[in-house]
């Protein structure tokens, strides 16, 4: 019986924030690291996005910033 390869979590920078992407329990999460973010430090991406592996779950992650940039204060 062939085991599954477990997936490596991924930590990209994107939108000036470092996000950590992980499989738990079945789905793909995005976690917010640094500051905690209220409702939006952990995103399930599989939920929102469709997301089923961690190499997809950053191209959504990439993808949503690239399309909401943040917008400096001054």
């Amino acid at each position: 019986m062939a085991s599954k390869k477990k997936e490596a979590p991924a930590t990209l920078k994107a939108g000036g924030a470092p996000h950590r992407i992980y499989k738990k329990d079945g789905e793909i999460i995005a976690d917010h690291l640094g500051k905690t973010k209220g409702k939006n430090d952990k995103i399930n991406l599989t939920k929102v996005a469709g997301a089923k592996t961690v190499k997809e779950g950053v191209k959504v992650t990439k993808g949503w910033h690239a399309k909401h940039p943040h917008k400096k204060e001054k």
